[in-house]
């Protein structure tokens, strides 16, 4: 064996040794000798206490979000390397603050056998406390599933119709209603009750985790019902009053009913309730759930597409404007040919009812006040006869006065 292979190999086994020695005093000293260290554990949540009592004192939580801190510890090392956040318990006690802002102090509860050494950013967090609002929205049914075309969902009654939204003013203000989601196969043909969570949707369509609601869920009442489309029959009864005219009157032609299949079938009309016309003082409408409501038979309602129709009588007030009409303004019609004749009275004053939007575009030359001498058969002097008054723009009423005026009629 040469002299250089003797020593090489000397030094190989010299390096094993020394490898040996450095992880026997490493496991040495980790594990007998154990020695103190610090070690940070970012972000531990810090838990917010008593904000019931807050709430039951008309405040809450501005900032309600969670806020998080690092902790630093020291400790042996064998403990500390092995620490998470779920090790540490962050607190902030909210008890006796009132409106306002307030530094709240973080207590945090260690794992046995160590130190607290730092709290980054702060030892303490800081909170508003502000009003506690509470206002009610109304409850909203959406469904998973499209329905078969000529069916609905009817006879659905939702209990509580409004709930309880609890929360920051800004928060609570942003909410829109509160929704219920009915999953598909919950409405059947036959009338089912079951319960629905609910969530609060703000006005973006967004479900809103920031607020409370005063319960969960609610209790829904409903059916999957057959859609049908009939004629509607309204009985329109009195005249309107002196003081208004009707100018135009919509009632719809058909409406949509829903139902049992079995039940709706043999419905070939829906018949309102009559509606009185001299009732009316200003334009008026009229919904068919007023119309309809007392009169379908039973296991029958509106359906959809029928459920904001209504019934429309616009009226416009009438108002007055007067003429002043002379002697030569009044023709006298159906003379004889061998008489002749003229108005003596020196003026007539002639007044027009009407609406606001006629009475603008009438004038003297609309209307056409004439006396009929028909039955003079011989000549006379000083005759009363009526004035009749017409006019070609359509009007409520004319009155003349006087209604009688003196008419000479002489033989030619």
């Amino acid at each position: 064996m040469r002299k250089e292979d003797g020593v090489l190999r000397n030094n190989k086994l010299n390096l094993l040794i020394s490898i040996v020695c450095a992880i026997v005093l490493w496991a040495y000293i980790t594990t007998v000798v154990n020695p103190e260290t610090e070690r940070t554990i970012s972000g531990v949540r810090v838990e917010l206490v008593n904000v019931d009592a807050l709430n039951d004192r008309g405040f809450t939580i501005a900032n309600g979000g969670p806020s998080f801190i690092d902790i630093t510890v020291s400790g042996a090392r064998s403990v500390v390397v092995n620490l998470t956040e779920a090790d540490f318990r962050a607190v902030a006690d909210m008890a006796g603050y009132r409106k306002g802002i307030a530094k709240v102090p973080v207590n945090i509860t260690l794992p046995n056998n160590v130190e607290l050494v730092q709290i980054r950013p702060d030892e303490t967090i800081q909170i508003e406390v502000v009003d506690l609002i509470t206002v009610f929205k109304p409850v909203r049914l959406e469904f998973e599933e499209e329905f078969p075309t000529g069916m609905e969902p009817g006879f659905i009654q939702v209990i509580p119709e409004e709930m309880e939204v609890t929360g920051v003013a800004e928060e609570v203000d942003s909410i829109d209603y509160v929704r219920a989601f009915v999953e598909a196969g919950m409405l059947t043909e036959e009338l089912t009750t079951f319960r629905v969570d609910v969530m609060p949707v703000d006005r973006d369509g967004e479900n809103n985790y920031s607020v409370g609601l005063s319960q969960s869920s609610v209790e829904v009442t409903g059916m999957l019902s057959t859609v049908k489309r009939v004629p509607l029959v309204v009985e329109m009864i009195g005249d309107p009053h002196e003081s208004i005219e009707v100018t135009d009157m919509y009632i719809p032609n058909f409406v949509s009913i829903r139902g049992a299949a079995e039940v709706v079938e043999g419905i070939t009309e829906a018949q309102g309730r009559t509606v009185d016309l001299s009732a009316i003082t200003s334009t008026t409408e009229i919904p068919l759930l007023d119309i309809l409501g007392p009169g379908l038979p039973e296991g029958v309602e509106i359906a959809e597409a029928s459920r904001n129709a209504s019934i429309r009588i616009e009226v416009q007030g009438i108002q007055r404007k007067e003429f002043r009409f002379t002697a030569d303004m009044i023709d006298i019609v159906n003379l004889l040919p061998s008489l002749s004749g003229h108005v003596n009275t020196g003026s007539v004053n002639v007044t027009v009812l009407a609406t606001h939007e006629v009475l603008n575009q009438i004038n003297e030359r609309n209307i056409h006040l004439t006396v009929d001498a028909s039955d003079q058969r011989w000549a006379a002097n000083l005759i009363e006869m009526d004035v009749d008054a017409v006019s070609d723009v359509e009007v409520k009423e004319i009155i003349v006065d006087p209604k009688r005026v003196r008419v000479t009629i002489v033989r030619e």
